[in-house]
């Protein structure tokens, strides 16, 4: 009896591995229609190798992990968020990582664009609007940064870009990568809600993914409250101080008879002087952070001819 419940549990085991990270499937574009590419970018000889070398995923999967840092869980958690993100900012989310040398950080950048542009992410939404967080497991030198597809980057002005890399690091560091890749997510969701920066407004994607700056765009005038009271204070500060060592606000006599003629209750004659008149004057000035053509924003080409824009990065 114990040899036949040992050998159905060898049994099992065999036909149902315990399988502590879950696989990812890929595909074999030579086989498919046009490599797999669904989207409008044309392939041609200068773009054919980066798109034989991009492995083809089924997209609905959103979590793929080649590097094997996440377990079944973690990805099935990942997934949920994901799903959650999709239906509520729609635009697409992706986390992919993997494991190979690099000489630059660009590379990186190039592996997650055409992993972005020649799989199906972002196909269902305008402009393939989405987000792909990529995850270089390099035992050498380790970097993790996300890259923004479509209209989801007019929501990243630089501060935007390095936070969520600042926010993750340590988790990153400590190999806690769901935890790190959660809060990354959740930095996404709250620049969402907030909006369009005040740098990146009269911004807009062209069709082909490239941030452009809108020439006829003008700034409705935001009076710059916080240096105004600043400011007002400090006059109102240096003004008090001018007046009391001036002795024009506060007597030093205290004595009652300092106020009265000795021959009698005779008011003194009170008159108000006017001292000084002051005129303030603000000047508001605004300014873009970021790459590109006079000081504004801009977005990187990929080898399909689509832009994208990409996060602070950073090594771990």
């Amino acid at each position: 009896m114990k040899k036949t419940k040992l050998f159905l549990l060898v049994f099992a085991l065999l036909l149902f591995p315990l399988n502590v990270f879950a696989s990812t499937n890929t595909q074999d574009r030579y086989s498919l229609s046009n490599y797999g590419v669904n989207k409008k970018w044309e392939i041609t000889d200068s773009n054919k190798q980066n798109v034989l070398r991009t492995k083809k995923v089924d997209a609905s999967e959103k979590v793929y992990d080649f590097a094997e840092i996440f377990s079944e869980e973690d990805e099935e958690w990942l997934y949920e968020d994901i799903k959650e993100f999709i239906e509520k900012y729609n635009m697409d989310l992706v986390v992919v990582t993997d494991k190979f040398n690099y000489s630059n950080d660009k590379e990186n950048e190039d592996y997650a664009a055409d992993f972005y542009d020649y799989n199906d992410f972002g196909l269902d939404f305008d402009k393939y609007n989405g987000i792909i967080i990529f995850i270089n497991m390099n035992p050498t030198d380790r970097y993790f940064n996300f890259y923004m597809f479509g209209d989801s980057q007019l929501y990243f002005d630089n501060k935007r870009k390095q936070e969520p890399i600042d926010k993750a690091m340590g988790d990153m560091k400590l190999g806690s990568y769901y935890t790190a890749v959660k809060s990354m997510i959740i930095s996404f969701k709250e620049y969402l809600n907030d909006g369009v920066p005040y740098d990146l407004e009269g911004y807009y994607v062209d069709d082909m993914g490239y941030l452009q700056k809108n020439p006829n765009f003008k700034r409705p005038f935001r009076p710059p409250w916080f240096a105004i009271i600043i400011s007002d204070l400090i006059i109102i500060l240096i003004t008090m101080i001018i007046l009391v060592k001036k002795n024009k606000m506060v007597k030093k006599k205290l004595e009652m008879n300092a106020y009265f003629n000795k021959n009698g209750a005779d008011y003194r004659v009170k008159t108000d002087q006017f001292i000084r008149s002051y005129v303030t004057s603000h000047t508001v000035s605004s300014s873009s952070g970021g790459h590109g053509g006079g000081g504004g924003f801009s977005s990187s080409g990929g080898s399909s001819g689509g832009g994208h824009s990409s996060g602070g990065g950073g090594h771990f």
